[in-house]
């Protein structure tokens, strides 16, 4: 029940909103059993849970850093962006308020899966999941 409102209320906040690289890609909702544990996974953990590739490029970002295009950095000029940057300031929010210990792994090169993750109230991994495109 728990987990069914949170996937609800982060899907609502991600709704309509893309993550902006060279590919603008959806956010969608995940979830992994992470029994026992107390705290945020560490990266190689995190590859594990996943079933990244042994040796796959892996970092880790603060959640302000990755959304850093979409609020602090964004386009003064760009109307769009900055009609739309409460929407991504409310996102941060939610994700917050909603899950302990949020980082943001980012896993492979040009294409990069990256995880929006942290503990939800069962401390379980959930967050949203994206892809971003660098070359």
């Amino acid at each position: 029940m728990a987990l069914a409102r949170l996937r609800e209320e982060l899907e609502r906040a991600s709704s309509g909103l893309v993550y902006s690289s060279e590919s603008d890609r959806p956010f969608e909702f995940f979830s992994l059993p992470y029994p026992g544990q107390s705290g945020a996974p560490t990266l190689a953990d995190f590859g594990r849970l996943i079933d990244a590739q042994p040796g796959e490029f892996a970092e880790i970002r603060s959640l302000e850093k990755f959304f850093a295009r979409h609020t602090t950095t964004s386009d003064p000029y760009d109307g769009e962006a900055q009609k739309i940057r409460p929407r991504y300031e409310e996102l941060v929010r939610v994700l917050s308020r909603r899950l302990r210990d949020v980082k943001v792994y980012r896993l492979g090169k040009i294409e990069v899966s990256c995880y929006i993750a942290g503990l939800d109230a069962d401390g379980n991994l959930a967050g949203l999941k994206t892809v971003a495109v660098e070359t």
